[in-house]
């Protein structure tokens, strides 16, 4: 797949619940461990909230001293957008 763009991101770890919608960055992904689930506005710019649940069928999480990953890639296709990225290293690739 070729990469359209990249977008650094900024991995939020919390605890608890998710923040209020309105209070939510661009380009930061809230994660909370505790409730097994990840939310971050869209990385395109659209501002549409991806929720991304954590769990061996769904999406898996893993983080190393580069930063955070996430499998399998994000497809947003029920969005106006219809964006597509990987989340690798801290880093967003739109194919």
């Amino acid at each position: 797949m070729k990469t359209i763009k990249t977008v650094e991101v900024i991995p939020v770890f919390i605890d608890g619940y998710m923040p209020d919608e309105k209070l939510m960055e661009e380009r930061h992904i809230y994660i909370s461990i505790q409730y097994g689930v990840s939310i971050h506005m869209c990385l395109c710019g659209c501002r549409n909230k991806t929720v991304l649940p954590l769990h061996k069928h769904e999406w898996i999480l893993t983080e190393n001293n580069k930063g955070i990953s996430f499998t399998p890639s994000i497809g947003n296709f029920q969005l106006p957008c219809k964006s597509h990225y990987i989340i690798t290293d801290n880093k967003a690739n739109f194919v």
